[in-house]
């Protein structure tokens, strides 16, 4: 199947918010790019939820920095620094961080498709720390009874909602949208203009 053709099937998938076909149909996308050109559309995405990141944790500037050389050199340091294996209570700020964890795999020497892998489940988890955050930010009693025992049938009822929140359902499509977008425009850089198909 072609790039565009794969691209297409991504949108509908999005719309459809069927995250294993989004989760697919993207790794194939991302093994027919250049990996730098797919390592940025990670990074584009995972950026996104820095901002609100570094509102809740001042201290954590680690993480920008990390972004920074990964952007600047195309290198990733081989673990995250201590600093970054803390437990991150905030909504959202687990996911980003799985996200980096992530990507610094994704940059580290071994066979193409493993680190393709993970730049897919960078991918997910950077959305999905924005979504948490839109919905739990607001809510952050229902948080903590998802967070403290995520097995309960309560945790379940909640995670339920979170899912079928109508605002986060727009968010949802809208961001593997954006990525979608992000992945043509990186195609046609790399392919040139009409030659993507």
């Amino acid at each position: 199947m072609t790039p565009l053709a794969n691209l297409e099937q991504l949108r509908q998938a999005a719309e459809a918010r069927d995250p294993e076909r989004c989760q697919f149909l993207l790794k194939s996308l991302f093994m027919s790019m250049e990996f730098y050109l797919a390592l940025a559309v990670v990074i584009e995405r995972t950026n996104a939820f820095l901002p609100a990141f570094e509102h809740y944790y001042p201290d954590g500037g680690f993480a920008r920095q990390i972004l920074m050389q990964m952007v600047n050199t195309g290198a990733a340091p081989s673990r995250l620094p201590p600093e970054a294996l803390r437990d991150f209570e905030y909504p959202g700020a687990a996911n980003f961080m799985k996200a980096l964890a992530d990507l610094a795999h994704a940059l580290q020497q071994g066979p193409l498709p493993p680190r393709i892998g993970f730049l897919v489940s960078a991918t997910v988890n950077a959305i999905m720390a924005e979504l948490v955050e839109h919905y739990y930010g607001r809510r952050m009693h229902q948080w903590q009874i998802v967070r403290e025992n995520p097995e309960s049938p309560q945790a379940r009822d909640i995670a339920y909602q979170f899912w079928m929140d109508e605002d986060v359902a727009l968010l949802d499509t809208d961001h593997w949208l954006q990525v979608a977008d992000s992945i043509e425009s990186h195609l046609q850089r790399q392919l040139g203009p009409g030659d993507a198909r």
